[in-house]
Protein backbone atom coordinates (compact mmCIF):
# COMPACT_ATOMS: atom_id res chain seq x y z
CA UNK A 1 0.00 0.00 0.00
CA UNK A 2 1.50 3.48 -0.96
CA UNK A 3 1.18 6.27 1.72
CA UNK A 4 -0.59 9.40 -0.07
CA UNK A 5 0.60 12.31 2.64
CA UNK A 6 3.88 12.74 0.19
CA UNK A 7 2.14 13.88 -2.83
CA UNK A 8 -0.34 15.97 -1.55
CA UNK A 9 3.00 18.25 -0.07
CA UNK A 10 4.19 17.98 -3.98
CA UNK A 11 1.26 19.47 -5.00
CA UNK A 12 1.66 23.59 -3.09
CA UNK A 13 -1.18 24.93 -5.60
CA UNK A 14 -3.90 22.48 -4.63
CA UNK A 15 -6.42 24.07 -2.24
CA UNK A 16 -6.16 22.04 0.99
CA UNK A 17 -9.99 21.02 1.19
CA UNK A 18 -9.35 19.59 -2.38
CA UNK A 19 -6.81 17.84 -1.35
CA UNK A 20 -8.02 16.80 2.11
CA UNK A 21 -10.87 15.39 -0.01
CA UNK A 22 -8.85 13.56 -2.60
CA UNK A 23 -6.96 11.88 0.28
CA UNK A 24 -10.33 10.66 1.79
CA UNK A 25 -11.37 9.49 -1.86
CA UNK A 26 -8.47 7.85 -1.65
CA UNK A 27 -8.64 5.77 1.31
CA UNK A 28 -12.22 5.09 0.51
CA UNK A 29 -12.28 3.85 -2.38
CA UNK A 30 -9.07 1.50 -1.45
CA UNK A 31 -11.37 0.16 0.95
CA UNK A 32 -14.24 -1.09 -0.79
CA UNK A 33 -12.28 -4.51 -1.81
CA UNK A 34 -8.96 -5.30 -2.26
CA UNK A 35 -9.26 -5.29 -5.70
CA UNK A 36 -10.06 -1.62 -5.45
CA UNK A 37 -6.54 -1.16 -3.32
CA UNK A 38 -4.92 -2.71 -6.36
CA UNK A 39 -6.33 -0.51 -8.85
CA UNK A 40 -5.35 2.59 -6.97
CA UNK A 41 -1.73 1.19 -6.36
CA UNK A 42 -1.48 0.61 -10.08
CA UNK A 43 -2.97 4.00 -10.95
CA UNK A 44 -0.47 5.60 -8.49
CA UNK A 45 2.51 3.91 -10.03
CA UNK A 46 0.97 4.93 -13.85
CA UNK A 47 -0.40 8.34 -13.54
CA UNK A 48 0.74 10.45 -10.11
CA UNK A 49 -1.17 10.89 -6.79
CA UNK A 50 -3.69 13.59 -8.48
CA UNK A 51 -4.93 11.23 -11.34
CA UNK A 52 -5.65 8.57 -9.08
CA UNK A 53 -7.22 10.50 -6.39
CA UNK A 54 -9.18 11.84 -9.44
CA UNK A 55 -10.73 8.55 -10.44
CA UNK A 56 -11.05 7.50 -6.66
CA UNK A 57 -13.61 10.48 -6.72
CA UNK A 58 -15.04 9.59 -9.65
CA UNK A 59 -15.45 6.02 -8.14
CA UNK A 60 -17.00 7.19 -5.04
CA UNK A 61 -19.20 9.38 -6.88
CA UNK A 62 -20.30 7.35 -8.84
CA UNK A 63 -22.79 5.81 -6.09
CA UNK A 64 -25.01 9.50 -6.30
CA UNK A 65 -26.12 8.31 -9.76
CA UNK A 66 -26.29 4.20 -10.02
CA UNK A 67 -27.67 2.99 -12.55
CA UNK A 68 -27.87 5.68 -14.24
CA UNK A 69 -24.00 5.76 -15.13
CA UNK A 70 -24.17 8.12 -17.45
CA UNK A 71 -24.96 11.19 -15.33
CA UNK A 72 -23.07 13.92 -14.73
CA UNK A 73 -20.92 13.88 -11.11
CA UNK A 74 -20.51 16.82 -9.01
CA UNK A 75 -17.34 16.83 -9.91
CA UNK A 76 -16.89 17.30 -13.72
CA UNK A 77 -19.17 20.64 -13.07
CA UNK A 78 -16.64 23.45 -13.39
CA UNK A 79 -17.34 26.01 -10.77
CA UNK A 80 -18.29 28.89 -12.58
CA UNK A 81 -20.67 27.24 -14.65
CA UNK A 82 -22.82 26.12 -11.62
CA UNK A 83 -25.39 28.98 -12.32
CA UNK A 84 -25.53 28.95 -15.90
CA UNK A 85 -26.18 25.24 -15.70
CA UNK A 86 -29.03 25.58 -13.27
CA UNK A 87 -30.41 28.69 -15.29
CA UNK A 88 -30.79 26.09 -18.68
CA UNK A 89 -32.79 23.73 -16.41
CA UNK A 90 -32.90 19.74 -16.06
CA UNK A 91 -31.70 17.89 -18.52
CA UNK A 92 -30.72 14.37 -19.53
CA UNK A 93 -26.81 14.39 -18.91
CA UNK A 94 -27.99 15.26 -15.18
CA UNK A 95 -25.87 18.15 -15.38
CA UNK A 96 -28.59 20.26 -13.69
CA UNK A 97 -29.08 18.00 -10.53
CA UNK A 98 -24.83 17.26 -10.13
CA UNK A 99 -24.90 21.38 -10.61
CA UNK A 100 -27.30 21.83 -7.77
CA UNK A 101 -25.88 19.51 -5.96
CA UNK A 102 -21.94 20.92 -6.38
CA UNK A 103 -23.75 24.33 -5.82
CA UNK A 104 -24.73 23.02 -1.68
CA UNK A 105 -21.92 21.37 -1.33
CA UNK A 106 -19.65 24.40 -2.09
CA UNK A 107 -21.71 27.07 0.33
CA UNK A 108 -21.30 24.21 2.79
CA UNK A 109 -17.28 24.41 2.44
CA UNK A 110 -16.83 21.18 0.61
CA UNK A 111 -14.99 20.65 -2.11
CA UNK A 112 -16.80 20.07 -5.35
CA UNK A 113 -14.22 16.62 -5.06
CA UNK A 114 -15.81 15.30 -1.90
CA UNK A 115 -15.94 11.83 -2.38
CA UNK A 116 -19.11 11.55 -0.48
CA UNK A 117 -20.96 14.47 -0.73
CA UNK A 118 -24.63 13.83 0.25
CA UNK A 119 -23.47 11.65 3.58
CA UNK A 120 -21.25 15.16 3.92
CA UNK A 121 -23.71 17.57 3.83
CA UNK A 122 -26.27 15.66 6.18
CA UNK A 123 -22.84 16.03 8.48
CA UNK A 124 -22.50 19.49 8.05
CA UNK A 125 -26.32 20.36 8.66
CA UNK A 126 -26.56 18.04 11.95
CA UNK A 127 -22.98 19.81 13.19
CA UNK A 128 -24.60 23.21 12.53
CA UNK A 129 -28.01 21.93 14.33
CA UNK A 130 -26.36 20.71 17.50
CA UNK A 131 -24.58 23.96 17.52
CA UNK A 132 -27.85 26.36 17.24
CA UNK A 133 -29.23 24.29 19.73
CA UNK A 134 -26.40 24.58 22.42
CA UNK A 135 -26.35 26.81 25.28
CA UNK A 136 -24.73 30.18 24.36
CA UNK A 137 -21.60 30.45 26.29
CA UNK A 138 -21.30 32.77 29.64
CA UNK A 139 -20.81 36.17 27.38
CA UNK A 140 -24.18 35.81 26.28
CA UNK A 141 -25.54 35.56 29.62
CA UNK A 142 -22.73 38.38 31.09
CA UNK A 143 -24.81 40.35 28.22
CA UNK A 144 -28.32 39.97 29.20
CA UNK A 145 -27.76 40.43 32.45
CA UNK A 146 -25.39 44.24 31.32
CA UNK A 147 -29.07 44.97 29.29
CA UNK A 148 -31.44 44.47 32.43
CA UNK A 149 -29.66 46.89 34.82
Amino acid sequence: MMKTKRRIEALPDLDPADAEAFGRAIELYRGMSQENSEQVDHWLRRDGWLQAARYCVAGCQTSLVRPRLWLTLPMYVEPEDIETIIARGPDRRGEYQAARLLRRMLKAGLSRFEPQPIEALKARATRRAQQAAAPRGSSAISSSTATEH
